[in-house]
This record gives structure tokens, sequence and C-alpha cells, in this order.
């Protein structure tokens, strides 16, 4: 019976501790709390648990959201003017379907008016989650995606093809128009 308790016991403290043991230091060991702990079903029996401080998660932003519920819809094949995930999306619909879902932010529904109503910004300025507009056809802005950094962008190409994930180089490079900020959507998320 004692080697159970004994188990347990320790099976407990690791769990409380985080599976931390006395002998491992750690950059949090100076603010770690003690606890003398009481266990059920035991008599007189106690143990010391360290529990050490969680570091909190890097915050969550808006634009997290946006490109998490972009690029939840890759591989969905493009639809000409889809908005939804049950039907499919064409590029401003994914775009706008990104903004709604993720920051709350109603965006016009073509990439011609998206871009009319961003805060246009350099490719050296641009960041995750910003609008990434493209000249596929003549002058006018035909194109929409969401820029991931790093020269990536996350965009519903055309028919025939699914949702997929791009890099700024060869033809999208040649038909690039430019990068637009969404107002509304840079602040963090509180939930």
């Amino acid at each position: 019976m004692k080697p159970l308790v004994l188990l347990s016991l320790g099976v407990a403290a690791l769990l409380l501790a985080g599976c931390n043991s006395e002998n491992v230091k750690t950059a949090d060991a100076e603010k770690a709390q003690v606890y003398t702990a009481q266990f059920a079903h035991s008599k007189n029996t106690t143990a010391k648990v360290t529990k050490l401080p969680v570091s909190a998660p890097r915050d969550v932003t808006l634009l997290d959201r946006v490109v998490w519920n972009a690029e939840k819809q890759k591989g969905k094949m493009y639809r000409y003017g889809g908005e939804s995930p049950k039907t499919g999306f064409d590029c401003s619909g994914l775009t706008q379907f990104a903004f709604g879902e993720g920051a709350g932010v109603a965006l016009p529904r073509t990439a011609a008016d998206q871009y009319a109503s961003s805060v246009k910004v350099s490719k050296a300025e641009a960041s995750k989650g910003d609008l990434v507009f493209f000249r596929t056809s003549g002058k006018r802005i035909s194109h929409v995606g969401i820029y991931l950094g790093d020269d990536k962008f996350v965009h519903a190409p055309r028919t025939g093809r699914a949702i997929t994930t791009d890099k700024l180089t060869g033809y999208w490079a040649q038909k690039l128009a430019g990068f637009g900020r969404v107002p509304g959507a840079c602040k963090p998320a509180y939930s």
C-alpha cells in the first residue's frame, strides 16, 4: 500500500509542478512558489510542491486571426463570386470573409474597392495581415490576397485552382500593384 501512496504522491507532485523537479533550474526558479499539499485518502502524508509561473503567450492580434481564417480555407476551390466556406471563394470574397470573421471588419466586395478603401503602405512597410493587390488584366486592380510576410501571400487564384499560398516572385512580382492596410484591424484581440 505504501509504494502505491508514494507513487501517487510523486505523480501528483509532478503534475502540479508542471513536470519540473527541484533539481531542474529554470529562468523562473526565483519566482517559483512552494506549496505544502495534504493528499486525500492518506494519513499524515504531505508533500512540497513547487509551482513555476507560466509565461504568457505572445499576444494574438486581430490580423493573426484574419490570416488564420484565410489559411483555413486553403485547398478549397476558387469560385467566381464565391464568398463562403461552403461554396468557395473568389479572391475578394476570401479577403472579405477572413477580415469579417477574424477582425470583425467589413471590407467592400471587389478587389478594386478594397484597394480604394485601404491605407497604402510600401512593400518595406508591409506586414502580416496587410492586403496585397495585383493588376492581372490591364491597369485596373483585379486581384487581392492577404500578405503573410517573407514575400508570401494567401489567395484564391482563379477558376480551376484551389486557395493557396504563393510567393511574390515571377508572375506575381510583375503584376504587383501594392499593399494596403485595413483600418480597424491593426489591434490586439481580446478573448
